[in-house]
Parts: C-alpha cells; sequence; structure tokens
C-alpha cells in the first residue's frame, strides 16, 4: 500500500508529542500528592471515555454510509473506518490514563519512585489525550456536514433535481 504522509498531520503530532512532555515535566510536580488535581483528572478522563463512546457509536452508523451501489459503500467504509480507528485509539489512551493513575495510587505509600515515574508518564499520556480531544468538536462537525450534504443529494435524486 502506497499511503502519503499528512506533513501537517505529522507537524501536529510532533507538537503533541513536545507539549506533552513539557506538560508531563512541569504538571507532575503539581499533581504529586495533590488528590483534588487527580480526582479532577479521573473525572475529566472518565466523562471524555464515555462521550467518546457515543462519538463511536454515532460514527460507525451504517446509515452514514453514501448511497448508490456497493463500491460507493466501500469507499465511504474506508473513511469510517479510519475514523473509528483513530477514536479508538483516543479511548485507549483514556483508559490507560485512568489505569495509570489507579497504579500510581496502588503503589504510593511502597514504592515512591514507581509513583513517580507512573505519575510522569500518566500526565504524559494523558496530555496527548487532551490535545488530540481538542479536535473532537471539529470532526464531529465535519461528520454532520457530510451526512447533510448526503441528505441534500439523496432529496435531490428524488425530487429529480440535476445537481
Amino acid at each position: 500500500m502506497n499511503a502519503q504522509l499528512d506533513k501537517e498531520k505529522v507537524k501536529y503530532g510532533v507538537c503533541i508529542v513536545l507539549w506533552s512532555f513539557l506538560a508531563s515535566y512541569f504538571g507532575q510536580p503539581l499533581i504529586h500528592g495533590n488528590q483534588d488535581a487527580i480526582n479532577v483528572i479521573v473525572t475529566v478522563f472518565s466523562i471524555l471515555a464515555g462521550f467518546l463512546v457515543a462519538v463511536i457509536t454515532l460514527i460507525g452508523d451504517p446509515k452514514s454510509l453514501p448511497s448508490g451501489g456497493w463500491q460507493m459503500a466501500r469507499l465511504g467504509s474506508d473513511l469510517t473506518y479510519n475514523r473509528l480507528v483513530r477514536h479508538k485509539w483516543l479511548f485507549k489512551g483514556y483508559l490507560i490514563t485512568l489505569f495509570l493513575i489507579f497504579s500510581s495510587i496502588v503503589v504510593k505509600g511502597r514504592f515512591p519512585t514507581t509513583q513517580v515515574i507512573l505519575e510522569y508518564i500518566y500526565m504524559f499520556i494523558a496530555s496527548i489525550s487532551c490535545f488530540i480531544s481538542f479536535k473532537l468538536p471539529s470532526a464531529l462537525m465535519e461528520l454532520q456536514k457530510e451526512r447533510i450534504e448526503h441528505e441534500i443529494q439523496e432529496r435531490r435524486k428524488q425530487e429529480g433535481i440535476d445537481e
């Protein structure tokens, strides 16, 4: 398969990783021993995970495939599948963050060095997930725009109006 890299996406990915390293480096001392901050992170990521399940359900709806023959449906399914894969990885980022927070709480008193390492890691993954989550509203808007355009085309066909 001959896939071309989208340079803008690569730059965005590199920036996210760099920003996440900085957020982890400067954020870990702020959350270490701060149970309120940890509770906020857990609450936010739990809510985001639930929201993302709804988004994945919306995106995976077979009614969103373009009308026409099976070839049109196949082309549309590839786009849908790619979106689902991206959202699946974001969902896993949320769950990994929550698991690492749980793990750091479990090892809290017994293994303080391990706790600090886990805090750096979950701050890094939480930052990546958070930065990627900022693109969710625009992705949902794009999906709804496509569905509206699809519906308009269908109604035009039903009324016999040429484009």
